[in-house]
């Protein structure tokens, strides 16, 4: 006689629920901030049209490359967005702050000051820069240029200081 194993209870399984992946890498990357909301390219194509004038200044200025990222902004809140600063902390633990594109204006344009004074490319900077403050008012729709000095090759998260140095909220990754 052979004997049979009594039978085993197999435990009944629960249809597993699919778990969203949390998107991180270079991407576009959205924000809330009192009823204001923003996306943001992270990092910018260097292609887009929107993005020359800023190139060919710093190509003038013989300037370094920079990171550029393009953040669209609603702002329906009842504060001023400034877009005062992004921080992408990349994979490898590394924080790259990216600021308003202003800032650099205002440094490629040094190169034009001084004893060898080029006036109109120091000008051309100056009104560049300008332009390209960012100060969203309550109810307003705009799009700010923010550069970073390194490379952005990997984004673990994104925060953003939409209203100055002192308030930050964390953007989440949609594309």
């Amino acid at each position: 006689m052979t004997s049979q194993a009594p039978p085993t209870k197999v435990p009944a399984t629960r249809p597993s629920v699919p778990v969203k992946p949390v998107l991180t890498g270079p991407g576009t990357y959205t924000f809330q901030y009192q009823g204001a909301t923003g996306s943001i390219q992270i990092p910018a194509n260097i292609l887009d049209p929107r993005l020359q004038r800023y190139g060919d200044y710093r190509r003038l200025a013989h300037a370094r490359p920079i990171t550029y990222l393009i953040a669209q902004v609603n702002n329906r809140s009842e504060e001023t967005i400034t877009m005062y600063e992004v921080v992408v902390v990349t994979a490898t633990g590394q924080q790259i702050e990216a600021t308003g594109i202003s800032d650099y204006i205002d440094t490629w344009s040094e190169t034009f000051a001084g004893d060898d004074a080029d006036l109109d490319k120091y000008t051309r900077g100056l009104k560049l820069s300008n332009a390209s403050q960012f100060q969203l008012l309550p109810g307003a729709k705009g799009t700010a240029f923010l550069g970073a000095k390194e490379p952005i090759t990997s984004v673990q998260r994104v925060f953003v200081y939409p209203a100055g140095p002192f308030v930050r909220v964390e953007a989440r990754r949609v594309k």
